[in-house]
């Protein structure tokens, strides 16, 4: 799961992407406060119809003055309220209806013991009741804060206190927990505190606030987990709020006002990952205030029975215009449960089986339209999100609601899936939305079960475990969803085990039946199992989480991707995402580690056992697909340990050099056996068909589909031997010889192949697979083949003979996704003995696969072709060769497609939304789906003014020459009502730089007259210099301008990618940063302000053989000296990034700094000059509205920076070298000076 691994560089710490630790401060001593506060307790408890406990809580005062954290009768003239009438107006009814607030306005004297009052919520009127009306009892607020009943509630001041406690005896497990809160003062935050264990010391409970300044709020478990990113709430005039919980089991719900903010495992409102261990069950209620000055009135909980519990058991979705597909199992304690219907179900009626007869449903679409028999919904193609709340009011008036989102997902036309132009036709693909990493595949009762990583929607997303099933490893059976997110978090990789002997107790009798693992993921990771009774069909998940990063021995948060085998009697788990771990157990419930790996890191980790061609048993770890090693797995010192081979103890074998080969798992078949009597199955393993480098998630998006996920060819997987080393060996299943067409095969035997050869030139195909053995000459210099040929597209497979590399060149192969896309994968191959090369290769419409030296070499890649792309070529460069090759033409597993002979669609195969500069170049393509018909095309241009242009089949080639804003409609001859349009945003570009050529290493970089600009969102994007500069010390000029992100200036880059990069960041925070980009931070310097502030902001950079200044408006800010650096230091790239923000950059210049031999007074005169010139040259005027004095004003398009007219002076007087010591100068520490 590399999607979690991503870091970024933000407010000066690394953290993952998307998760973010916030806890409250320090929690206080409960001790200290019973001592010098003395008890706090209720004066009496009324007891209402349904039996809830209401209490008024009153002070006994103590002898002594009363400690600051008590609840007191008093308080001194300073901290009297005195608020306005207008600011005591309390939110509306989250509270029961028949309960209203004191509108008297808030008074200044606080509320005695005697004058307490006791108000149920079905019972208290406006005005009626003075004091804190609340029914929990025995409250106590901490020493850290004052909390005080007064005739408006409870006045809570912990202003520059930190988190102040408020406790309380009364405890609930399912329940709705309410409070009204006013803030005195927009800061701090109030917060809710529930099922908490009343422990100062090790606190354990839930929170929910809300920021009295940001009107943000936030869920947590204390100290341990986020459960929701912060959301903004609407401002309340009146600064009064209505906080709400409401908690049933694990799934936690938080209103405020009556608005739902916060409902775990509802990843419709909380996309990015939070979760938690096994959730708590019950404890206390409380109330915290962190910082703020408050009023907490009508504070209320009702406990709920498990009847009561709005639940709803089951969901079914039905049609009157279409066929509904097969119903999945819904789960009544998560929030999220998807339903597929046919195309032509335009409209659907939902049903529903309740848990509580008394509850009320109601249904609503994405428009807030509301179907009150939730009956005739119109749907459109693809994921429809409907909201179903739950509602059950309790006799005493408190409302408990849970919220369902159903998503009845419509499917495309029929005749659409596996035409689409780039659908593998014998690869398995996913039918709609993204698929990634397969996991808990298995074999059991004669069929394989695939699951995988699914989401939704075409790029990655909250995980769920999508499902297949196929009983040959072709042809597959979609199943409906397997997992969704839940209140642990979302459903990451891992494995699936047949439990045969029930040692986990989960089943009924002795037999057993599927045990499931997965990754729970967010705020870290951990293992939760859930199981099946029928095979798959249905799943129980367990509540207790059966292993926590925190419990690991490493601490490390990257927890995941379990793959779990048996052997000798005893379950075991690897486990990784960062550092490799092995535990062990008896019941699959509870794990222990065994062997820890800090520094062998992967994803996707497995361990199995082969026997070798010799016949002996090694244990082979596979490293995410990618990388393996070859050795033992047995006990050493106690701890069950993998031990790699000598061959392996510092060095991998490559699993696939090909870039799209990812995360691969084998199918769990059998228990393994022992070491006497060992039971080795034939083991198969499937990857993704993809890869986390930077163009996974734009694959649909490029392609013009809507599907993005594919896997590699199921492998068989052995070892052999290489001399004295074991080997992987990876085949293609047999059973992909029963698709061979081979009536329409070609076969060639013992034939001489050369440069000229036309072998294939009557061959047109995209689906095929070649099988080939060379034998060359010592004058053959590279033999191989020549794939998907036609439209000026080529993917090559070629053996260089002089350098033995074996490479998959898709630079030209038709839709190119990144340049990342772009590069060419190889790997070292020898030949066989007698000097020959075997070639097998499969072709697929989207993809290549190859194999070489017996099936210890494999690659595979993506290809997005033409598809007039069709030819096929034997490669031979040198002298000729003799060779046998067959070529089979292979059938589509798809048997149940509909043959379709007319346009269903046009795709567009470049980008539809283009930015390009005056003069630019650029080629629009646009195919037709499905591929086999006439690719015929009408063009039309909005306004031939703007551009210059030719057509050339499926491709039109412009040239920008005015600027403008310019539609190209791509329509289908066939049917012109089929169109792409393809829009062109044309610019000037008059931006100012003498950098040598750039590189958009990530992210959307572009020209907009002066300025250099970028926008992204939780992304970190590049834009590097496509060389390394030819000088190691350099001055760099640049302006920046960036209202929100964090900007990043490389300057000492290995390559274009800058991966551990030497680095300045800015931010927002009144600090530079000087760090190792993905890496550590090597020093900080503080500035006057931020400069996030929507100015530009003149940024120099002066950099020495083992020195960086660094100098903002002039002034300088930070100067680091290097211990040591990196051999590329002084050789390097260079370059921008931006992370989750917007940056405009202008008039980047860098200029080479020479050391001419000078005397050492001249040299400080030089110093002292430029230094004097520092501040006049580059700072700032007062900021003007829209107008900001940067380099714009001080350069002309001939001339490199200047100081001022003085650095005119020197240039004459000492020359340009000169000139770069007065640069070096300039960056002089004046205490140093």
């Amino acid at each position: 799961m590399k999607e979690y691994k991503e870091k970024v560089c933000k407010n000066w710490f690394m953290k993952k992407s998307g998760k973010r630790w916030v806890f409250g401060c320090a929690l206080v001593t409960f001790g200290v406060f019973l001592l010098e506060a003395g008890p706090v307790v209720a004066d009496e408890v009324a007891v209402d119809s349904a039996g809830t406990q209401v209490t008024e809580v009153s002070a006994v005062v103590p002898e002594k003055v009363p400690a600051s954290g008590t609840v007191t009768e008093t308080a001194s003239s300073e901290e009297k309220l005195g608020q306005p009438a207008a600011e005591a107006a309390t939110a509306p009814a989250a509270r029961p209806a028949s309960e209203k607030s004191d509108e008297t306005g808030i008074q200044d004297q606080p509320k005695s013991a005697a004058q307490a009052d006791h108000a149920s919520p079905a019972k208290a009127e406006a005005g009626s009741q003075k004091g804190f009306k609340t029914n929990l009892s025995q409250g106590q607020g901490d020493s850290k804060g004052i909390w005080e009943i007064r005739d408006q509630g409870l006045y809570s001041d912990a202003r520059d206190k930190g988190d102040s406690f408020y406790y309380t005896q009364s405890q609930g497990k399912n329940f709705v927990f309410q409070t009204e809160v006013t803030f005195l003062e927009d800061r701090g935050a109030a917060s809710l505190v529930f099922r908490a264990n009343n422990v100062q010391d090790d606190l354990k409970a839930y929170v929910v606030n809300l920021d009295g300044y940001s009107k943000k709020a936030k869920v947590w478990r204390w100290a341990e987990a986020n459960l929701l990113e912060e959301k903004e709430v609407a401002v309340s005039p009146e600064k009064t709020y209505t906080l709400k919980v409401v908690a049933a089991d694990g799934w936690l719900s938080y209103y405020i006002n009556d608005k739902l903010v916060g409902n775990l495992g509802d990843f419709t409102i909380q996309r990015n990952d939070m979760g938690q261990t096994t959730y708590i069950p019950e404890g206390y209620f409380g109330l915290l205030n962190w910082n703020g000055k408050m009023i907490f009135q009508n504070t209320f909980f009702k406990e709920l029975t498990d009847g009561e519990l709005p639940y709803i058991n089951d969901v079914t979705v039905t049609s009157k215009t279409g066929k509904v597909e097969a119903k999945g199992q819904f789960f009544p304690k998560e929030a999220t449960h998807i339903q597929y219907v046919s195309n032509a179900a335009e409209t659907v009626d939902l049903s529903f089986v309740k848990h509580n007869s008394n509850a009320m449903l109601t249904v609503s679409d994405s428009k807030g339209r509301v179907y009150a028999n939730a009956s005739d919904i119109p749907i459109e193609v693809g994921a429809n999100y409907l909201t179903v709340t739950s509602s059950y009011t309790t006799p005493d008036g408190y409302t408990a609601t849970l919220t369902y989102r159903i998503n009845v997902h419509r499917r495309q036309p029929e005749a659409v899936y596996y035409n689409e132009n780039y659908r593998d036709q014998y690869h398995y693909s996913v039918k709609d939305g993204w698929a990634n990493d397969p996991n808990g595949m298995v074999y059991y009762k004669g069929k394989y079960h695939l699951f995988y990583q699914f989401f939704d929607d075409t790029s990655w997303g909250p995980m769920h475990w999508m499902h297949a099933t196929s009983t040959d490893l072709l042809h597959w059976e979609e199943k409906p969803m397997a997992f969704y997110p839940d209140y642990n978090g979302t459903m990451f990789s891992g494995a699936m085990v047949v439990d045969e002997h029930n040692t986990s107790g989960l089943f009924d009798g002795p037999e057993g039946g599927l045990v499931a693992l997965i990754t729970v993921n967010g705020e870290g990771q951990r293992i939760k199992l859930a199981y099946s009774k029928d095979e798959g069909k249905t799943w129980t998940k367990v509540d207790q989480i059966a292993a926590d990063w925190t419990n690991d021995p490493l601490k490390n948060r990257d927890f995941r991707d379990p793959k779990v085998f048996r052997w000798e009697d005893k379950w075991f788990m690897v486990v990784a995402g960062g550092p490799l771990r092995i535990y062990s157990s008896d019941n699959l419930l509870e794990w222990k580690p065994e062997a820890v790996y800090p520094d062998l890191h992967t994803e996707c980790p497995d361990l199995y056992p082969i026997e070798a061609t010799d016949g002996q048993i090694k244990w082979v770890l596979s490293r995410g697909g990618r990388f393996y090693k070859v050795g033992d797995f047995k006990t050493v010192d106690g701890k069950w340990t993998f031990d790699p081979d000598k061959d392996y103890q510092d060095q991998d074998g490559v699993m696939n050099f090909g870039k799209d080969s990812y995360a691969a798992m084998t199918y769990y078949v059998q228990d393994f056996g022992n070491s006497k009597q060992p039971k080795l199955p034939k083991l198969v393993e499937i990857n993704w068909m993809n890869t986390w480098d930077d163009y996974c998630r734009i694959v649909a998006e490029k392609t013009g589909q809507k599907f993005n996920g594919t896997f590699n060819l199921n492998l068989v997987l052995g070892l052999t031997k290489d001399g004295e080393k074991y080997v992987l060996t990876q085949t293609p299943h047999a059973n992909y010889d029963s698709l061979r067409d081979t009536e329409k095969s070609v076969i060639y035997n013992n034939i001489t192949v050369g440069e000229d050869n036309n072998l294939f030139k009557d061959f047109q195909g995209d689906t095929y697979e070649i099988v080939s053995h060379f034998t060359p000459v010592v004058g053959t210099q590279k033999i191989g083949f020549n794939l998907r040929v036609g439209d000026g597209k080529v993917t090559k497979v070629i053996y260089n003979l002089q350098t033995e590399e074996l490479s998959i060149d898709r630079s030209q192969s038709g839709v190119i996704l990144t340049e990342k896309f772009r590069e060419v994968n190889k790997q070292k191959v020898t030949r066989n003995a007698d000097g020959s090369i075997d070639l097998h290769i499969y072709v697929d419409r989207s993809s290549v696969e190859v194999f070489a030296k017996g099936d210890t070499v494999a690659g595979a890649n993506q290809i997005f072709p033409a598809p007039n792309s069709l030819g096929l070529g034997v490669f031979v460069e040198g002298q000729a060769t003799k060779a046998d090759i067959a070529l089979y033409p292979i059938k589509s597993v798809w048997t149940n497609k509909q043959r379709v002979d007319h346009p269903l669609d046009v795709i567009a195969a470049s980008e539809q939304n283009l930015r390009l500069n005056v003069g630019d170049n650029a080629t629009l393509t646009a195919y037709i789906m499905p591929a086999q018909v006439a690719q015929g095309f009408l063009w039309s241009v909005s306004d031939p003014t703007s551009i210059t242009y030719s057509v050339d089949g499926n491709n039109l080639n412009l040239q920008a020459v005015k600027e403008g804003k310019v539609t190209v409609r791509a329509s289908a001859k066939e049917n012109p009502s089929l169109y792409k349009e393809f829009n062109l945003n044309i610019l000037r570009n008059d931006f100012k730089t003498n950098l040598p050529k750039m590189l958009k290493v990530a992210g959307n970089w572009y020209v907009d007259g002066e300025s250099l600009r970028v926008t992204n969102q939780a992304a970190n994007d590049a834009y590097m210099t496509k060389e390394k500069l030819s000088y190691g010390n350099y001055q760099l000029d640049l302006d920046i301008k960036y209202p929100k992100g964090v900007v990043n200036l490389f300057f000492a880059s290995e390559k274009s990618d800058p991966a551990q990069a030497y680095a300045i960041q800015f931010g927002d925070q009144k600090s530079v940063r000087l760090f190792r980009f993905y890496g550590d931070t090597i020093a900080e310097a503080p500035l006057v302000d931020a400069l996030n502030d929507g100015r530009f902001h003149h940024v120099r950079l002066i950099k020495t053989e083992n020195k960086i200044t660094v100098l903002v408006d002039g002034q300088e800010v930070m100067n680091h000296i290097f211990d040591t650096v990196d051999d590329y230091f002084n050789a390097p790239y260079i370059g921008l990034g931006l992370w989750d923000g917007e940056l405009e950059a202008r008039n980047i210049f860098v200029t080479a700094l020479q050391t001419p031999a000078i005397q050492k007074q001249e040299l400080q005169k030089v110093v002292e000059v430029a230094t004097a010139e520092a501040g006049s040259g580059f700072t700032q005027p007062t900021p003007k509205p829209l107008a900001t004095a940067s380099m714009t004003e001080k350069l002309s398009s001939a001339s490199l920076p200047k100081t001022g007219a003085q650095n005119s002076a020197l240039l004459s007087f000492w020359g340009l070298g000169v000139l770069g010591i007065a640069g070096l100068a300039f960056c002089k520490n004046k205490k140093e000076e």
